[in-house]
């Protein structure tokens, strides 16, 4: 049984030296996500430009919201209209399918608000993140 146990172990490293298994390294993963995220990005701000960043938005405007990776939301107005968020330390988990939940006094969301992050399947709250300035991007 030792012999055997060492004869399997002895194939499997030779078969990670010989270069017939490719494991990515932790940063190759990230810098593929990185790149991912930026892709999709550029897919959705496509023919908008940036404007002057302001403190709230009307959130009974908003008619959808998308996640970029843990480090951008966008909230989508009209076609025209966008506005980007890049929260504060970014909001991680967002990447793994959760969702925000934000609690506000009014019917605006403004830089400062705090948002949770929530795993709608569990409904366990995941962590929490702090909305930055929004800027507008317009066509």
């Amino acid at each position: 049984m030792r012999h055997s146990l060492t004869l399997c172990i002895a194939a499997g490293l030779a078969s990670l030296t010989s270069g017939s298994v490719l494991v990515a390294s932790p940063s190759t993963a990230r810098a593929e996500r990185a790149a991912a995220d930026q892709a999709k990005l550029d897919k959705a701000l496509a023919g908008k430009t940036p404007g002057k960043p302001v403190n709230c938005i009307a959130l009974n405007r908003v008619n959808g919201t998308t996640y970029i990776g843990d480090s951008t939301i966008l909230y989508r107005v009209n076609a025209k209209l966008t506005y980007r968020n890049d929260p504060v330390g970014g909001c991680p988990g967002l990447r793994n399918g959760a969702g925000l939940v934000t609690r506000t006094p009014s019917t605006r969301l403004c830089s400062g608000d705090i948002a949770t992050v929530r795993d709608f399947v569990t409904g366990i709250e995941t962590g929490a993140c702090s909305m930055a300035e929004f800027v507008p991007y317009r066509k």
